[in-house]
């Protein structure tokens, strides 16, 4: 029973949490221990939203994932984990998680909105097109403001914006995936959605998130080296978009991160470069 729960929580999918952490190190906060304890502490915070949401979404959806090809294995649809367990566990994790965020002042405003934002996507929002990869997004632009709330940082329009961007192209491509790899079972909203309205939407998306990277490197990044960050940015970009057209990719954005290498990789490579010009700024 643990490890059905376990496993239905997504420990996986934490590292969506991770661009909580990006206001820290943009903001150069990252050498502060009160920062970053604070930051740490908004992690967990949404950890356990995300964990007690994705719950409850395999509750309202365990009928439709047992005529999934992959999907059906889940804990829930599988039968392993009762429903009735399931929702009890949900609504401890999401209390717990506005219990907590309640100390960290306006922290548990966006919280609560999560939380209100990925309700209502699971009941009656991921059946709407566009409106849900919409819907997706802003869960990711919510995440990034809790880690500048919390440390009352001011964020950059051209961050929010790349976030907001680079969020919708991971929603349009894991759309494709689940239409060239289920058909139109698995999603409702998938019979209003061509394969070439989301591969069109994916072209214009890559070369708007390139420019609002480079007016942020050059007009809002508080490093004169963060621009050398682009031509890593471009590779995984395009990987990504080497990987759908190759129809190479796993539904999910969180599995394709882990399963192809020079993905990763590269995201790591960034993460590693960005944190090194900070750390060359005090130095």
């Amino acid at each position: 029973m643990f490890f059905a729960i376990l496993e239905t929580a997504r420990p996986k999918q934490w590292t969506k949490n991770l661009l909580i952490f990006a206001p820290l190190v943009f903001a150069r906060e990252f050498l502060n221990l009160d920062s970053l304890g604070k930051v740490v502490a908004t992690f967990g915070i949404f950890c356990l939203a995300s964990s007690g949401i994705y719950i409850l979404n395999d509750i309202l959806d365990r009928e439709s994932d047992r005529h999934h090809p992959t999907k059906k294995l889940r804990a829930i649809a599988s039968g392993r984990l009762p429903a009735k367990i399931a929702g009890i566990v949900s609504g401890v994790l999401l209390l717990a998680a506005l219990f907590f965020a309640a100390k960290f002042g306006m922290l548990v405003a966006i919280i609560a909105g999560y939380i209100f934002l990925q309700i209502s996507y699971s009941l009656f929002l991921k059946h709407l097109v566009i409106i849900d990869l919409i819907s997706i997004a802003l869960g990711f632009i919510l995440r990034i403001v809790a880690g500048g709330i919390v440390i009352a940082v001011e964020l950059s329009g051209w961050l929010l914006a790349i976030t907001f961007l680079l969020a919708l192209l991971l929603a349009a491509g894991k759309r494709l995936r689940e239409i060239e790899t289920a058909g139109h079972i698995s999603r409702r909203v998938l019979e209003n959605y061509p394969p070439e309205f989301l591969r069109s939407t994916i072209k214009i998306l890559l070369p708007a998130i390139l420019v609002s990277y480079l007016f942020y490197s050059f007009q809002a990044s508080s490093s004169p080296n963060f621009i050398f960050t682009t031509p890593i940015v471009v590779f995984g970009l395009l990987r990504y978009l080497l990987l759908i057209e190759r129809k190479s990719a796993n539904e999910n954005p969180t599995d394709l991160l882990f399963s192809d290498r020079p993905l990763l990789a590269s995201v790591i490579f960034w993460m590693l470069t960005v944190l090194g010009f900070g750390i060359l700024h005090f130095s």
